[in-house]
């Protein structure tokens, strides 16, 4: 190891997703834009400035001895919500209150593949890299208020992730190898608030597939099987045979060459044979400039349609 040189990581950056002739990732503008951000962090570091902004939690939201609820958030680009930006919130229309930390709902997240943690519980509100914000801004604040009690909000992302990588069997890359770090940051929640003195409940895992299995056919061939394995093994480990995952897939890609391969069906079978599957096709998202990956309006829209999901099983 040397100790002059630094790893950058990059894989949280912005990426735009070409096809055609199989699915390839690029930076564009605002990926090298971002590139820039992260190597100047970097020199920042190494000069002692720190370039996080502190969000304290100032007060604890819940009474000591009370219940609380969490939530559990997880996935890849669009769960991370990289198109996603607080700027542009005030263009929707009654949004613009997703900007602002919410302290009523404790919030801890690893995203970027680790890249950036919470310093313990913060408020609810964006924390992502360069002003983005993922799901839980819109999810949290469709069910405060049609939820009793307390709810915390716990968020594991990796951009660079491919479910393959998230399967308690894992790949070749074990470096990805994510299923033992996303089960140990769940019962690492559930311990920190059993600490405050609080009985936890775990509601249950929002989980968005990943972009790649959409649109690439080894992975969109496979990815319910490495899903379910995911799945089968987190009850398990958690010892909650009957933890619910709700599952929310984009459209896949609509392409000739893989439309054989029914990724929605097959993710529809598992949920058809297990009750705690909840299987939500967001396939009316608006629109977005770049294959796959959500922007603004779709970021707020989706976490919107997870919370309303949970509300219906209630």
């Amino acid at each position: 190891m040397d100790p002059l040189a630094q790893y950058i990581p990059t894989s949280h950056d912005a990426v735009e997703i070409g096809g055609g002739t199989g699915l390839h990732y690029h930076y564009g503008t605002l990926g090298q834009l971002e590139h820039g951000v992260n190597y100047a962090d970097a020199y920042l570091k190494t000069i002692g400035k720190n370039t996080n902004i502190a969000r304290p939690l100032k007060v604890w939201p819940y009474e000591k001895g009370s219940t609380v609820k969490l939530f559990v958030l997880a996935g890849h680009r669009n769960m991370e919500g990289e198109r996603a930006f607080t700027q542009e919130l005030q263009a929707l229309g009654n949004q613009e209150s997703l900007a602002n930390d919410n302290a009523k709902i404790a919030y801890k997240y690893s995203i970027g593949g680790g890249y950036k943690i919470s310093d313990g519980w913060e408020p609810l509100g964006p924390a992502g890299f360069y002003g983005t914000f993922g799901p839980e801004l819109s999810f949290g604040k469709t069910l405060q208020g049609k939820v009793s009690g307390n709810i915390a909000i716990a968020k594991f992302t990796h951009s660079g992730s491919q479910m393959n990588d998230w399967t308690p069997q894992g790949t070749e890359a074990k470096e990805l190898n994510l299923y033992p770090k996303f089960i140990a940051f769940i019962q690492d929640s559930i311990k920190e608030l059993q600490a405050k003195g609080h009985q936890v409940e775990l509601a249950g895992v929002f989980y968005h597939v990943g972009e790649n299995e959409m649109s690439m056919g080894q992975y969109r061939r496979d990815a319910a099987k490495w899903l379910q394995s995911t799945i089968v093994k987190s009850r398990q480990d958690l010892s909650l045979p009957s933890l619910k995952w709700y599952v929310s897939q984009q459209q896949p890609t609509d392409e000739k060459g893989l439309n054989a391969i029914d990724v929605t069906a097959n993710l529809a079978a598992i949920a058809a044979a297990d009750s705690a599957f909840i299987h939500i096709k967001a396939f009316d998202l608006p629109k977005q400039e770049e294959k796959l990956v959500i922007t603004t309006a779709g970021i707020v829209q989706l976490g919107e349609l997870l919370a309303q999901s949970y509300l219906k099983q209630k």
